[in-house]
């Protein structure tokens, strides 16, 4: 599966690979690891898209281990919306404090590559592969 595929192509396999590689992350370092966002694959809601925009976007994980607390937006490929980079300043505001921080973990087969919302804004900005998915969304391929 690729970050190219539709949202019902994406959606049509068991599993999310993304998840699944962060999971397994977690799970060797010992982490305490809570599911806060909407699972697509294995619970899906009834009219998703009729949910306000927040609700629908919050992050994917409560991590947590006896020193921090953070929360964690997991992606399976390096593409993000356009709709979710000119909303991360409220993202940010909505779910981090200083205290606890928020990241985004781009789950590859290769790894995890590990950014806050301003390392992702800024990758964004300088990114040059950008795309369309089949329902209209704009993207771009970060460069990470």
């Amino acid at each position: 599966m690729k970050g190219s595929n539709t949202y019902a192509e994406r959606n049509s396999i068991p599993n999310n690979q993304g998840e699944d590689i962060f999971l397994e992350w977690c799970h060797e370092k010992g982490l305490n690891v809570r599911r806060l966002g909407f699972d697509e694959k294995n619970a899906p809601v009834e009219r998703f898209f009729d949910l306000p925009y927040f609700i629908r976007n919050l992050p994917d994980f409560l991590v947590s281990s006896s020193e921090k607390t953070t929360l964690v937006n997991v992606k399976g490929s390096l593409n993000l919306k356009e709709q979710e980079y000119l909303k991360l300043d409220q993202i940010r505001e909505l779910f981090e404090s200083e205290t606890c921080k928020l990241y985004y973990a781009f789950c590859l087969p290769s790894g995890i590559i590990w950014a806050n919302t301003d390392k992702v804004k800024d990758a964004y900005r300088v990114s040059e592969n950008q795309g369309v998915w089949p329902d209209g969304k704009v993207y771009r391929r970060l460069a990470l």
